[in-house]
């Protein structure tokens, strides 16, 4: 099966076509200096081009369904829509940090995938790897970075753009307890989006494009103030 994920849940996002059989054919990660609605189906194009493949080729999508950015997971998920809508493929929707977490699989040792959320908060999770697959260890929330941490008594692994911003008060907080991976894996990969994806599809846990909604964790300042 070939699936081709994307990734616009966070400013760092990406694209990805990986198959079952042969792995990896392609990614491109996006960086944050433009929007994703600016690069996405040019990094598609790129992408497609690049591996000579036509997007009659795709088995089905793989998105990453947040938590992350409202905008950007709006942007990810309308592009798969209009994508499955199209071809006529199916969509498995995958969590953001769950795949995240993934991507750390060379630690026995409790993940922690942390995005900002701003307004001084992180959207996390924690997740540990064991001989059954990944095992989610906590729910995904949207805390305060100290109540995120309060939720965590043993060495783990912390990475994302929340790890990156909230890092001294990690330190100060849980000292030779914290660690972190190296620059390249502070930020998810689209290709971890896509196995997550190949996992749920081999289970045919594919999702109804037309009520598939963004995870958000908590509501958008636009519903906020509507409601003030």
């Amino acid at each position: 099966m070939l699936t081709l994920a994307i990734d616009t849940s966070t400013p760092a996002g990406g694209i990805c076509l990986y198959d079952s059989d042969s792995g990896l054919i392609g990614e491109v990660r996006l960086g944050i200096r433009r929007t994703h609605s600016e690069q996405i189906l040019k990094a598609l194009d790129f992408l497609l081009d690049s591996s000579r493949t036509g997007i009659g080729d795709v088995d089905f999508y793989t998105i990453a369904i947040g938590p992350g950015s409202f905008t950007g997971l709006r942007v990810g998920l309308s592009t798969v829509k209009g994508l499955s809508y199209a071809t006529r493929r199916p969509v498995a929707a995958v969590s953001t940090l769950e795949a995240f977490a993934s991507s750390l699989a060379f630690t026995g040792k409790l993940i922690c995938p942390l995005l900002d959320a701003r307004k001084k908060e992180v959207y996390g999770g924690l997740f540990r790897w064991t001989e059954g697959g990944l095992k989610r260890e906590a729910p995904e929330s949207a805390l305060d970075i100290r109540s995120m941490l309060s939720l965590i008594s043993e060495e783990a692994v912390f990475a994302g753009s929340g790890a990156a911003l909230y890092r001294d008060v990690i330190i100060d907080i849980l000292g030779e307890k914290a660690r972190f991976p190296h620059e390249g894996l502070m930020y998810p990969l689209p290709s971890a989006v896509a196995v997550a994806g190949l996992h749920k599809a081999e289970h045919g846990e594919f999702s109804d494009p037309v009520t598939l909604a963004p995870v958000y964790l908590r509501r958008s300042e636009a519903e906020l103030k509507a409601e003030g």
